[in-house]
């Protein structure tokens, strides 16, 4: 072997091990974060789905594994999630009672259901006096939902709500006539105007805190150029999902990862870009604040808190650096 052979195969043997070793250094980068709160047709979910789907985490060094849970807020306090989305409610009363959490981003801050009319009924103007199918008394779907039809100018007193059950059952009510209108998911929504039923959004009316992203404290401040590069791979899907050129494939991710039929997705994906249901920009504390002084005066809480020792916006905003 001549020289310069022998320079060219340590200089291969040479940049070889380099590679490798490159190849070592980003698998013991790699994080596995474990994540819970995703339903099916919660459109709160859709930009996390894309950002594992798409690989945006993955390019973070992140392998997320994520379930569908409903009491993710347990979950994450005893320590079997990292990180979770919920709504304000759950969110609100896990702060009032001191617990270990803290908000890094604000998902969305569109509420994401849909009033439902009889075919009968062509405004919210005609329900007074009439019967509303909900899910529970009290929660904030039930007050968002008469604080909508107060300023439509609707006399909420005189509304009989009746308690039914999950939107599977509003629908067959309203449906079979049982009641006048209900507030319905994405997927009940579609099958409604289907079946040519009037739908009103409540992200076109509403600004309010919907669903964050929720850690506990101790771990994001141990853990926070994790939760910094999750921020940014979120960031950046949904950055992805609002771009028009990407509509289709979208709409085909979500639909398989979310188990919804692509017929249903297309009008629901393409209904939550319009009302700018994702949001952008760093979880705000005002609005927070503004949320659970109404939860209070609704007596959903019994005490209002500081939002600002809730929410930590810094993890955003290195996110987006």
């Amino acid at each position: 072997m001549t020289q310069k052979q022998r320079s060219l195969l340590y200089g291969w043997l040479f940049l070889l091990a380099l590679l490798q070793a490159g190849a070592v250094s980003a698998h013991a980068q790699r994080q596995r974060l474990n994540g819970g709160g995703f339903g099916g047709d919660a459109v709160t979910a859709w930009p996390v789905y894309i950002a594992q789907e798409k690989m945006f985490l993955a390019r973070e060094g992140i392998q997320f594994d994520f379930a569908r849970s409903y009491d993710q807020m347990r979950a994450l306090i005893g320590g079997s999630f990292d990180l979770i989305v919920d709504g304000i409610s759950t969110t609100s009363l896990a702060a009032e009672k001191g617990a270990d959490i803290v908000i890094v981003h604000d998902l969305s801050h569109r509420p994401s259901e849909f009033i439902a009319l009889d075919r009968s009924i062509r405004s919210l103007a005609e329900l007074e006096g009439k019967t509303i199918g909900i899910g529970r008394f009290g929660t904030v779907n039930h007050l968002l939902l008469k604080q909508t039809l107060s300023r439509s100018g609707v006399d909420v007193n005189k509304i009989m709500f009746r308690t039914i059950g999950g939107s599977n059952e509003r629908f067959a009510a309203l449906y079979n006539k049982q009641i006048s209108a209900t507030l319905l998911s994405t997927a009940h929504a579609f099958r409604a105007q289907e079946e040519g039923m009037q739908i009103i959004s409540l992200a076109k009316e509403l600004v309010f805190p919907w669903a964050y992203v929720v850690l506990r404290r101790s771990w994001a401040e141990s853990n926070s150029e994790i939760v910094i590069r999750f921020l940014r791979g979120l960031r950046r899907a949904t950055l992805w999902l609002y771009d028009p050129a990407n509509f289709q494939d979208a709409m085909r991710t979500v639909s398989k990862a979310s188990r919804v039929d692509e017929k249903t997705m297309e009008w629901a994906l393409k209904t939550a870009i319009e009302n700018k249901v994702f949001n952008l920009e760093k979880p705000d504390a005002g609005m927070l604040q503004r949320a659970v002084d109404w939860h209070v005066s609704q007596r959903i809480l019994a005490k209002a808190f500081d939002a600002k020792a809730v929410i930590d916006a810094r993890y955003y905003e290195a996110a987006i650096r």
